[in-house]
């Protein structure tokens, strides 16, 4: 019920309808909430934390899965490569409650997933450091999460946050923005009615935009067309931005990790029934990249974000295979069968992107750590 609750918003804040103008007063309040507490922090009246090593900062404004965690890998991908010795910091859910404590997560592969009881650090935490193969901490507090890294790991060089713009207790050097090529801004309304936790304003002061563009060109987000508005939107607010898609997918099963290409499971599940599971911001994008490549479902069935499955979960679920995000699949060590399949999947980044924040992280002024 939650999730379909959910949905119904998401996709009613693609537009400004009777019932939202009724909560434009409330929304005036958010908004003049945000910018108070935003000048609290930038002028020393609240604390804040000042790492000594360069933080990057990669948000959205919108309610709702935009993409950050594959750009987060993505970045910490680049700086291994680069022998930056990166490492990355997130919120953390344990059940839907936020960690408290700074936690260090330890990587769970899909394979392992039968045997693994490591207390659940939430589902984004853990697919960051199934990933990235960096150290990763994961807590609500997101300054405190950030000297718990440092305290711990003394030859990180850079901090990759995943979420924060909001979390002005930690100073940041490099903002990145990532907004959704489908959905936009929605109906350019704060919440609740509308999508946003900032105003679209706040986007002219972060160093960089990354545009999500799935690369699917139909169908598109059911009740949810492209808005025609944006790219000139994003012209105007005059930041730089670049463009991401998808790709080099794979599919590994969550019982053994036998891993297949796209064309391996495309022939592996002729003449049966795949249905998909997702439980995360955006189902909608999984279930459409997947029909991208090929994959017909016979059922789509949507969980709340960061759902915590269960055997009950997949009991009555009529499907020969079953296929779900790693995000999902990170959650299913108790409850994995020989049907369930997580398709791996990386964000495709310009050269031009990664040049702009080692540009930005070569400026930082802070010395960095000896």
């Amino acid at each position: 019920m939650r999730s379909r609750l959910e949905q119904f918003f998401v996709d009613e804040w693609q537009r400004l309808s009777g019932w939202q103008i009724l909560l434009l007063p409330v929304s005036w309040i958010f908004a003049a909430i945000v910018v108070i507490r935003r000048a609290l922090f930038k002028t020393g009246m609240l604390d804040f934390y000042q790492p000594p090593v360069p933080v990057l900062v990669v948000g959205n404004l919108t309610v709702g899965g935009t993409g950050k965690t594959p750009v987060v890998l993505a970045l910490a991908n680049y700086l291994q490569r680069t022998a930056q010795h990166p490492g990355i910091v997130t919120r953390g859910y344990t059940l839907g409650q936020h960690q408290d404590s700074p936690t260090a997560v330890r990587p769970m592969l899909p394979k392992d997933a039968a045997n693994d009881r490591q207390p659940a650090a939430g589902d984004e935490a853990r697919l960051l450091a199934n990933r990235s193969g960096v150290p990763v901490y994961a807590g609500s507090r997101r300054a405190a999460t950030v000297a718990t890294l440092l305290s711990d790991h003394a030859d990180i060089r850079v901090v990759v946050s995943d979420d924060g713009l909001q979390h002005y207790a930690l100073a940041r050097d490099i903002e990145i923005a990532v907004v959704d090529g489908l959905r936009g801004f929605g109906n350019g309304q704060l919440l609740p009615a509308g999508p946003l936790r900032e105003p679209v304003s706040r986007m002219r002061i972060v160093d960089c935009i990354v545009l999500n563009q799935t690369g699917i060109d139909a169908p598109r987000l059911e009740k949810s067309p492209v808005p025609s508005d944006l790219a000139p939107l994003l012209a105007a607010i005059g930041r730089p931005i670049f463009e991401m898609t998808y790709g080099n997918e794979s599919f590994v099963r969550l019982l053994g990790g036998e891993t297949n290409d796209p064309g391996a499971m495309l022939a592996m599940s002729r003449q049966k029934r795949i249905a998909a599971v997702a439980g995360i911001g955006n189902p909608a994008r999984f279930f459409l990249h997947l029909e991208k490549l090929g994959i017909t479902l016979a059922a789509k069935h949507v969980f709340d974000d960061h759902h915590a499955f269960a055997k009950t979960d997949f009991a009555d679920l009529d499907a020969d295979i079953l296929l779900m995000t790693e995000k999902d699949a990170v959650k299913c060590g108790d409850c994995a069968d020989d049907r369930m399949w997580a398709m791996q999947i990386d964000a495709l980044l310009p050269d031009a992107f990664y040049e702009f924040i080692q540009k930005k992280i070569d400026h930082v002024p802070r010395p960095k750590v000896a």
